[in-house]
């Protein structure tokens, strides 16, 4: 393991147009390359802390973070069983990252309130660092409520991060988190906010080494998505996707505007081109202090087998 590798970590993609089981074979490929951290989200495919039990059993050593995932989907005590439980499958301490997601994946996909995250994150994590500490619950907030409540597997690790896309999440994270996770980002909105915050700051960055005319529409696809999400399109518009933003806003359905992302601005937020170029656009987020989480492209690339070689 070099010491490069070791401070990077990557990304379970989930391309929308590959198998969710990727994430499987990536996470190995990520440990036998050095990469110090795994992350484990949630879309499409896998209940993710089923996914981050599996990974964790499967490798031996890389830190297994889980999420951001949905404050609104699942409850504090629900959150620290699900981190403790792929701690206790691996065998090795395990991370938890949480956030506000999107009012399309909490409101329409799942049918629970989207709001408010900003003014409930503090007492989450205050709940949720409770549990992880063995302690009994005796919590009767403004936001949740838990009495009763002892982890059977005892004391945990106490690692959350946020993900914090708006400024009273950001503020709110600063006071109560471990670390801030940014996603469609320039170094310079990076820079910004790890002075901000005062904390530890982590940034997704999408990767691909002499990207395939599929993995640029690959990156296009997915990224379209993003253009009119709260939180995301004001970063985009700041990474010089204004007239694209602008048009998902006035009614442009993302799919139809995907072909109009050039590779230009795909690079200024993400690292794609040659070996050179690649690792020139990751150093520039690490000279900012962020630590760079890798995304790899797989289409073309197996597994994103690749760009992680060339970035380890």
């Amino acid at each position: 393991m070099n010491e490069r590798s070791a401070g990077r970590g990557v990304v379970a993609p989930f391309w929308l147009d590959r198998p969710g089981e990727e994430a499987l074979g990536l996470a190995a490929a990520a440990e036998r390359l050095g990469y110090g951290e795994f992350w484990v989200g949630e879309m499409l495919h896998f209940d993710a802390f089923a996914l981050a039990g599996a990974i964790a059993q499967s490798t031996n050593q890389i830190t297994v973070t889980v999420g951001p995932l949905a404050l609104g989907l699942r409850d504090p005590v629900s959150l620290a069983m699900g981190v403790g439980s792929v701690e206790t499958i691996g065998r090795r301490p395990a991370r938890l990252a949480i956030g506000a997601s999107s009012r399309a994946l909490v409101e329409g996909w799942h049918g629970r309130p989207h709001g408010g995250e900003a003014e409930r994150i503090e007492e989450a994590i205050g709940l949720i660092r409770s549990v992880l500490a063995g302690e009994r619950t005796d919590h009767r907030g403004a936001h949740f409520h838990s009495v009763g409540f002892r982890s059977g597997v005892g004391k945990m690790t106490d690692h959350i991060t946020v993900a914090a896309a708006g400024a009273r999440m950001m503020a709110a994270a600063s006071r109560s988190a471990d670390r801030i996770v940014l996603n469609l980002v320039t170094p310079e909105r990076a820079r910004r906010a790890a002075e901000q915050a005062g904390l530890p700051i982590a940034v997704w960055v999408v990767a691909a080494v002499d990207p395939s005319p599929s993995a640029i529409d690959q990156i296009r696809r997915q990224l379209s998505l993003y253009l009119g999400a709260p939180g995301y399109r004001e970063s985009l518009r700041e990474a010089g996707f204004v007239d694209l933003v602008d048009k998902v806003r006035e009614g442009a359905r993302p799919k139809d505007v995907a072909e109009q992302i050039t590779v230009e601005m795909i690079s200024a937020i993400a690292a794609v081109g040659s070996a050179a170029a690649t690792s020139a656009a990751i150093e520039a987020f690490e000279e900012t202090g962020a630590q760079v989480m890798l995304v790899p492209v797989t289409a073309g690339d197996e597994m994103g087998t690749r760009t992680l070689r060339e970035l380890a």
